[in-house]
């Protein structure tokens, strides 16, 4: 394989939120030739929602996802989609900010 390839393929997995630095690792060895041993990820990868997904999901205004996500309780990241920027928010912190919000209710 080319080493401009090998560097095009590394960049595109840095460019994906939902890749880990250890997979990236993981993947150039196995580029290189190395082993594929802990390539595979068993862990269901974090889904990027819209915010009208995030806002159905929470039962609140589309607004008030900017909001939390502004204040930092739900993750928002930037990716490209066919040469173009399109904005995602964390189905992992979604499911968090929930779960908080429920222990907090039942405290009540």
């Amino acid at each position: 394989m080319l080493k401009s390839t090998r560097t095009a393929v590394e960049a595109v997995l840095r460019a994906d939120p939902s890749v880990t630095t250890d997979q990236i690792r993981e993947a150039v060895r196995v580029l290189d030739g190395k082993t594929a041993a802990g390539l595979v990820n068993t862990e269901p990868l974090d889904r990027a929602l819209s915010r009208k997904e995030v806002a159905e999901i929470l039962g609140c205004s589309v607004r008030t996802v900017t909001d939390y996500a502004q204040r930092g309780l739900i993750r928002r990241f930037t990716f490209g989609v066919n040469g173009k920027l399109a904005h995602g928010y964390s189905a992992d912190s979604v499911r968090a900010l929930m779960a908080g919000h429920a222990g907090k209710e039942a405290r009540r």
